[in-house]
């Protein structure tokens, strides 16, 4: 099957971007999270920060919901510390907020502007703060 919707990641010292575009499918959140696990492995021996960027995302497919949750999963064991995330709608929120929920060593914001979210990240990601245990403990 064709993927339908797209996305961006960039890596920019410890923090990774993720911008999602259009509605998703599960091909598309496949090589998501393929390309994602791929630019963590080279930096999960350090606490990161991610950003999500969901302002222009619509969304996806339902089936995409348990892939998601494995991907969460995988993120909270591999030092993903400080998670800001930029949504549109509250439907947006909502369902992100359930999918959030695997997390134990993450702190996550969101937000509606991405300037306030990369702001957060900035402050949150100093070495001091990186350097802790457990998000949220610092």
């Amino acid at each position: 099957m064709i993927e339908h919707g797209s996305f961006e990641l960039e890596l920019t010292g410890n923090i990774l971007t993720l911008r999602a575009y259009d509605a998703w499918n599960y091909q598309t959140a496949i090589r998501w999270s393929k390309e994602t696990k791929e630019i963590v492995s080279s930096i999960k021996s350090h606490h990161w920060s991610s950003l999500c960027d969901l302002t222009e995302w619509e969304l996806a497919t339902p089936e995409i919901h348990p892939y998601v949750l494995e991907l969460n999963v995988w993120l909270d064991a591999n030092n993903l510390k400080y998670l800001a995330i930029v949504y549109k709608t509250a439907i947006q929120q909502s369902l992100l907020e359930k999918t959030n929920r695997v997390f134990t060593n993450v702190e996550v914001r969101y937000f509606t502007n991405v300037d306030e979210g990369e702001t957060w990240l900035k402050k949150v990601s100093t070495p001091a703060n990186m350097n802790s245990n457990k998000a949220g403990n610092g």
